[in-house]
């Protein structure tokens, strides 16, 4: 790709009277969709014009992966608003049409320790007494020698290995309130909704790889031309091309900041398998001596994603333990290609935005890639410019599109920096890291006296924090004081009274099996 000025181009600008601000969206796949379709629902068509144009370079029978990591499927973390908020879609509209499912957490093998396994469960865990948090009663009753294991008080855990599932409700003093979930998705049957979607609001298309874009003096892109000599001028342009960037990769001072110090993990293997069991309602990330492999379930089918380091294990070798999980199905779309964890320093720069993997790419142990991107596009709604003079929102959205995947980027450091996996290689050397100084605080935070440390643009709730801390043997040095002031007799009542609450709810809940089934008879009628 070349970058040519605009005196290289022929002059077609806008006349005087046309105020309209142009969006040009750069892209075909899930990010530029689900951009297009919430911008063109989100804003006023009279004061914006939206076009999506181009893609990525690749021909038509290329993989998917080879160009877009996890361009198979994907999971999300739980959000409270629709996907995204200026879309009229809910969790079960998503679901009943991507054929998806739902998800109360992430099973983890062999983290913590080899042979062992633990449930990182969504939502809040446990009840507090009074002015004292949960995990502060619990610390006390183990001065006591009672063995407390914080998963046993989500509602979402053990909703997840009983195999049911419910939407929370309306009703705040239920425990099904504590509970949050996550969504599994067919990445393929969410692009035609999100398309459609996009194209039904007056969205414009124009296909074809981009082969070059156009600046003007400012260093801002002034037009893109895609197949067949096509020129498209824009005020705004938004990068989802994924992580070939074509717009923003080509920019000055566009640099990228590469984790992969922190997450080690530099090849995906993909592949999808038949499955005729009901889907549970969790994910599962196995970790083994180079790497980990993710199942996503779904209806009918379950896709496995293997991440490794290629100085541990060669491709070949990645492959091979992938068909390993296949239990014997037969695998179809075996993919394979290198992953580059990091963002981009500057995902706003000019006058051109990043989404998706053009913005960020991070190991997807805890975090997902479409949870990002989700939180992007909402962002970007929520700080879109009313005028050519986007300085302050353009600060604004960078700050915080930094913190927000900083802190993903924390958490997903924490699983290889905890890992229990002595004796190996790749895990010893992991342990031995050196952290961000940000998840370093946190850390000696926890570890002094129980606070989890919650910053703006938190991807995920504390519960989340505290889970992972305790699972892989953190233990504080102290807890609130205040929670000496009640007797362990008391602090056990309140325990029980909070498991026989979860308990009972539990069995009233439908399977999760029958709630699909439920979504799938009523979206038939």
């Amino acid at each position: 790709m070349t970058v040519m000025n605009e005196n290289q181009a022929v002059d077609t600008a806008r006349p005087n009277h046309q105020q309209k601000q142009r969006i040009v969206i750069a892209g075909d796949g899930i990010a530029a969709w689900m951009a297009a379709a919430a911008l063109s629902k989100a804003v006023p068509a009279t004061d914006y014009s939206i076009i999506v144009a181009g893609s990525r370079e690749n021909t038509k029978d290329e993989a998917p992966s080879a160009v877009e990591p996890f361009g198979l499927s994907d999971s999300t973390l739980p959000w409270q608003y629709s996907f995204p908020a200026s879309l009229e879609l809910d969790n079960d509209d998503i679901v009943s049409a991507t054929g998806g499912s739902f998800s109360y957490g992430i099973a983890m093998s062999g983290w913590a320790k080899h042979g062992e396994s633990y449930l990182h469960p969504f939502g809040s865990i446990g009840a507090s007494l009074g002015p004292v948090s949960f995990q502060h009663l619990a610390m006390r009753l183990r001065k006591e020698g009672l063995p407390i294991r914080f998963a046993n008080y989500s509602m979402a855990a053990l909703a997840a290995q009983a195999g049911k599932f419910a939407r929370p409700g309306s009703d705040p003093h239920s425990v099904l309130s504590t509970c949050r979930h996550g969504l599994h998705i067919d990445l393929e049957a969410l692009v035609k909704i999100f398309r459609a979607l996009a194209e039904s609001a007056g969205v414009s298309y124009f296909p074809g790889p981009i082969h070059r874009i156009e600046t003007n003096e400012p260093g801002n892109i002034h037009a893109i031309e895609v197949a067949g000599g096509r020129r498209i001028e824009g005020d705004l342009f938004v990068d989802c091309t994924g992580i070939e960037s074509c717009l923003m990769g080509q920019l000055p001072d566009s640099g990228w900041e590469d984790w992969s110090a922190w997450l080690p993990c530099d090849h995906l293997v993909s592949t999808t398998i038949d499955s005729s069991q009901s889907p549970p309602p969790f994910s599962h990330a196995m970790a083994h001596d180079a790497g980990w492999i993710r199942e996503l379930p779904l209806p009918g089918k379950t896709v496995l994603e293997g991440l490794h380091n290629a100085n541990i294990i060669d491709e070949r070798e990645a492959v091979k333990r992938l068909l390993q999980s296949c239990d014997g199905q037969k695998p179809t779309n075996v993919h394979s290609g290198p992953v580059r964890f990091g963002r981009r320093k500057q995902a706003w720069l000019n006058n051109c935005i990043s989404l998706g993997t053009s913005a960020a790419l991070i190991d997807p142990v805890a975090i997902s890639n479409l949870q990002l991107l989700r939180s992007g596009i909402n962002r970007l709604l929520t700080l879109l410019p009313a005028g050519p003079d986007a300085t302050a929102v353009r600060t604004e959205f960078n700050r915080q599109t930094a913190m927000q995947l900083d802190n993903a980027r924390d958490f997903a450091i924490l699983h290889y920096k905890l890992n229990g996996r002595t004796g190996e290689p790749f895990w010893d050397i992991c342990r031995s890291m050196q952290m961000p100084e940000s998840l370093a605080y946190k850390l000696r935070l926890y570890e002094s006296n129980g606070l989890i440390a919650m910053y703006d643009e938190e991807p995920l709730e504390d519960g989340s924090w505290l889970n992972l801390y305790d699972e892989h043997g953190i233990r504080p040095d102290r807890y609130s004081p205040i929670a000496d002031g009640f007797r362990p007799e008391d602090l056990l009542k309140h325990l029980q009274r909070v498991r026989d609450v979860m308990m009972e709810t539990l069995k009233t809940m439908p399977t999760h099996a029958e709630y699909l089934l439920r979504l799938k008879s009523r979206s038939q009628k």
